[in-house]
């Protein structure tokens, strides 16, 4: 799965101060299809415009045309192709962490952006790649489902856990419901689920089950509606998410501390199968936040920009001697190639950033050698 975990800068950038999360996962949606036609082209490089805006590709994203030429509505996600006859090759786990769970420690969640307190038994999703996102009072997992190889991923679910319950229910499918909530009970406890007809696109329909799975902190599950019963679906998914494990948001990179003036605001990483391409990793990223708002953020891996693609790569600046270039969409990015499809890029946007702290985090990031081998990564990022 070939996650352009820009639209995570896209959601920071749309977000209003205060407000839930935007659902960045109907903005990803729609290059899944594209980016893995794109790697086994060897070319390795998604045309999506997000890198070049922080916004833009909030309208280009559900334009992407997937393989086979049907296009794809806004906010609808690709469709899945025909189930392959190999056995379902799961998605890379993240390292463990030696942090207690959240069902162990429920206040540590949200706490350490190099920590998910939590992880996915994809069996019960059905899942073959996952996303994941430790920010700042909340975790998040997405899990994306495919046939490992044969170019369609869909989004089908999303995990977010937090200690506060309007927090985990802003990364919700949103929009409005007149359906009545059901109860339900999760491994004991008590919880409701909710339909969302049409949430993601036309003809679906979104379940959202909320519960408390120890006092202290409240989970969200949200994922399509299955065939036979979708009550059971969810409950038996939400089932699924273990809370008495904790990984690391593992990244091939290392900064000794945040930017001066900032402070970790999140970490991002996503997986696909092994046995679809030997480096499961895929992206990741490092967003830092200034006292007056500004948004920096550090990404690296199997993405690109048109703006930045082949003869529209004009060098204009270098980094550790290595060719970039700083350009503007609706907010300034730099990109630095690095070979076989990868890509760094340092976007800023709003107050308190500028194109000097842009060069001066890209120049600090170290990278690893080894993109295959998770266990050879820095323990954390950042510090």
């Amino acid at each position: 799965m070939k996650h352009v975990d820009f639209t995570d800068v896209i959601a920071d950038a749309l977000r209003p101060h205060g407000e839930g999360e935007v659902d960045v996962a109907a903005l990803r949606a729609g290059t899944m299809a594209r980016v893995r036609a794109a790697r086994r082209r060897r070319a390795a490089l998604v045309t999506v415009a997000a890198v070049a805006a922080f916004g833009v590709v909030v309208a280009t994203v559900p334009r992407l045309v997937p393989e086979g030429g049907r296009g794809a509505e806004p906010g609808a996600p690709p469709s899945v192709s025909a189930a392959p006859s190999r056995p379902v090759v799961r998605a890379a786990a993240l390292p463990s962490s030696d942090a207690p769970g959240a069902a162990q420690r429920p206040d540590t969640v949200g706490t350490d952006r190099g920590v998910l307190h939590f992880d996915v038994d994809l069996a019960a999703f059905h899942g073959t790649g996952t996303w994941w996102r430790s920010g700042r009072g909340v975790e998040r997992g997405e899990v994306w489902t495919g046939p490992g190889g044969a170019g369609d991923y869909r989004h089908t679910a999303t995990v977010v856990i937090s200690q506060s319950l309007d927090t985990a229910r802003a990364g919700g499918p949103g929009g409005e419901t007149d359906t009545t909530p059901v109860e339900v009970t999760v491994a004991g406890r008590p919880g409701q689920t909710q339909a969302f007809p049409e949430a993601w696109g036309a003809g679906t329909t979104v379940w959202t089950l909320w519960w408390q799975p120890v006092d202290g902190l409240w989970a969200v599950v949200t994922m399509e509606a299955a065939a036979g019963d979708p009550v059971d679906a969810v409950v038996t998914a939400a089932e699924g998410v273990r809370f008495d494990r904790s990984q690391r948001c593992a990244v091939p990179i290392r900064l000794d501390s945040p930017p001066a003036g900032t402070e970790w605001e999140s970490c991002t990483t996503a997986m696909e199968p092994a046995a679809a391409n030997a480096r499961s990793w895929q992206t990741g990223s490092l967003s830092f936040r200034t006292a007056a708002g500004g948004t920096l953020q550090l990404s690296y891996g199997n993405f690109s920009d048109a703006a930045v693609e082949g003869a529209n790569f004009v060098p204009n600046r270098t980094v550790a001697g290595r060719p970039a270039m700083w350009y503007q969409g609706e907010a300034w990015q730099l990109a630095v190639p690095d070979g076989d499809g990868r890509n760094l890029f340092v976007g800023i946007r709003g107050d308190g950033v500028t194109e000097q702290d842009a060069l001066a985090l890209a120049a600090a990031a170290v990278f690893s050698d080894n993109l295959i081998d998770l266990s050879t990564w820095p323990a954390r990022p950042v510090g």
